[in-house]
């Protein structure tokens, strides 16, 4: 997230906040009711975009022997699902290709073990859907890798080669922070307005909520 995006998602905790500490106050109106649950949707799926570009973003305090051990155990552990996934389907040339260990993976020349992982990554996510339905494989195990693998092309001087997964989550973000504000602007703004007479006191908290703070 970049700054104004931290300070809009703070005032959407907040509105949440004060709309959930106050929900007998709204309770017995169903539009608000409605767009309440519209909102809490969208602030859910900000959380996960953002915790999704985060593990996708690559980070550069780690030295390169560390980022390839650490690809070597997470590439070893697709590594055995692919074998096993081979052997069990009659796949005899997946399975021979993922027959690697982790110490096998580790000490490749990194002219070698570029390559193999790629060939992890792209047969992990071409068998995906059985992966993760029989085997327990996650997206977010093979964006992790993809993120630590970048991260090693980088240091040795090379392109990354999977900046997708982070540019389409900040685009993701940004459609989102869209779609939240039309919530609030177009739909609970308006409804909550049966209050201002109302309920003053009720109506200027959840006003008060709905600033945005420039930190």
């Amino acid at each position: 997230m970049n700054g104004n995006q931290i300070n809009r998602k703070e005032m959407q905790n907040a509105v949440r906040d004060y709309l959930d500490a106050h929900v007998t106050k709204w309770s017995t109106i169903a539009k608000i009711g409605e767009f309440k649950n519209e909102f809490d949707l969208l602030n859910d799926q900000i959380d996960q975009t953002q915790q999704a570009q985060q593990a996708a973003q690559v980070f550069v305090g780690k030295n390169k022997k560390i980022v390839k051990s650490t690809i070597a155990q997470k590439a070893d552990i697709l590594n055995d699902v692919l074998e096993t996934f081979g052997m069990l389907s009659g796949d005899t040339e997946l399975e021979k290709n993922m027959g690697e260990s982790y110490s096998d993976l580790q000490n490749m020349r990194n002219l070698d073990f570029i390559p193999k992982i790629n060939t992890i990554i792209s047969e992990a996510e071409k068998h995906l859907t059985v992966l993760q339905a029989d085997y327990g494989v996650t997206p977010e195990q093979i964006e992790d890798l993809k993120a630590d693998m970048d991260q090693f092309l980088e240091l040795n001087g090379q392109p990354r080669a999977y900046r997708i997964a982070s540019v389409r989550a900040t685009k993701d973000l940004e459609q989102l922070f869209s779609e939240i504000n039309l919530v609030l602007t177009e739909k609970l703004d308006r409804v909550m307005k049966i209050f201002k007479r109302r309920d003053p006191n009720f109506y200027n908290g959840y006003r008060a909520a709905r600033v945005v703070v420039n930190n």
